[in-house]
């Protein structure tokens, strides 16, 4: 597999690295069809220097190059990320830099690593993540790299495969692929416990992957067939769904004078679209299609009805 573009190929060495696996320049040179000399200065240029700790290392015993065991898990970059900031940094020692450009730039990779770690994803509106890092380290890197991951979820073992992780409404989820019953799930993200990440690597579809971008919910369902939803929105509420779609499929059909407006987009499940109907009633009506308006009728019948037996 001949690879003279170094981002990829040094992405593919630090993956192997955190895998546990020594590797000898020979190995290397037969692995990517390229001389000694360029996997020489890929490791003393680029892979070397970029942990001061020495998570990457000669080992002269054994004539390999090695790294800390799953040392990808310890940080919050992929592979690629790395690759790229190695080249970064290797770049800005050149003589044609300034001469205080590595030491800032050095200075700067540890700073927005420290300051991932401390403040990711912390936003008042989403729920907060930062106390599982671990675990949200562990899975991204899964994810990058296709490993099938052991995990501890709702107290029972399961064996999964990670494939996306998505916040909607303000939560945290990870998408899985489950063997065992040959389902996809969504499993809420600080709810899982990663025990080991394994080996072993799985493909999977990547439409399938993709389709989760139009998920308004946890409820969404790529295996159902989709379902067109057609809304009438007040001009009270018409402006929140200007501002921020419900998902990427969402279109304007027609605007009013008074600022009202028909939307539609596409559900694969009638819970991925009710809690939002419900909870802007009665500035917002249902068009299309006629189910969901008389289950959402019903929700209201089963409300009143029980409003009057608490009064």
């Amino acid at each position: 597999m001949k690879n003279n573009n170094r981002i990829s190929r040094i992405s593919a060495i630090l993956t192997l690295l955190s895998k546990g696996n020594g590797l000898s320049t020979p190995r290397l040179v037969d692995r990517f069809e390229i001389s000694k000399k360029i996997i020489q200065t890929d490791f003393k240029e680029y892979i070397l220097p970029l942990f001061s700790d020495s998570k990457i290392y000669y080992d002269y015993s054994s004539k390999t190059y090695c790294a800390k065991n799953n040392f990808l898990t310890k940080t919050l970059f992929s592979a690629d990320e790395l690759a790229v900031i190695s080249i970064l940094k290797a770049k800005s020692k050149d003589k044609h830099s300034d001469s205080d450009l590595f030491e800032k730039t050095d200075m700067l990779f540890h700073m927005f690593e420290e300051q991932l770690s401390n403040h990711i994803y912390q936003k008042s509106s989403v729920e907060r993540i930062d106390e599982f890092k671990d675990e949200i380290i562990q899975i991204k890197n899964a994810i990058e790299s296709k490993n099938i991951i052991k995990c501890l979820y709702t107290g029972k073992n399961r064996e999964v495969y990670p494939l996306k992780i998505l916040n909607l409404e303000g939560y945290w989820y990870l998408i899985i692929y489950e063997p065992k019953d040959e389902k996809i799930k969504t499993f809420h993200l600080n709810t899982i416990k990663v025990t080991e990440i394994l080996d072993e690597t799985y493909i999977y579809n990547t439409d399938i992957v993709d389709s989760f971008d139009n998920a308004i919910t946890a409820y969404f369902k790529p295996e159902n067939e989709p379902i067109m939803v057609q809304l009438l929105l007040d001009k009270k509420v018409s402006r929140f769904f200007k501002r921020k779609a419900l998902s990427t499929t969402q279109r304007i059909i027609k605007e009013y004078d008074d600022a009202s407006m028909e939307i539609e987009f596409i559900i694969t499940d009638f819970m991925e679209i009710i809690p939002t109907i419900q909870r802007y009633m009665p500035y917002i009506q249902v068009i299309e299609p006629i189910e969901l308006k008389l289950e959402v009728k019903m929700n209201i019948e089963k409300y009143l009805k029980s409003s009057e037996f608490l009064a």
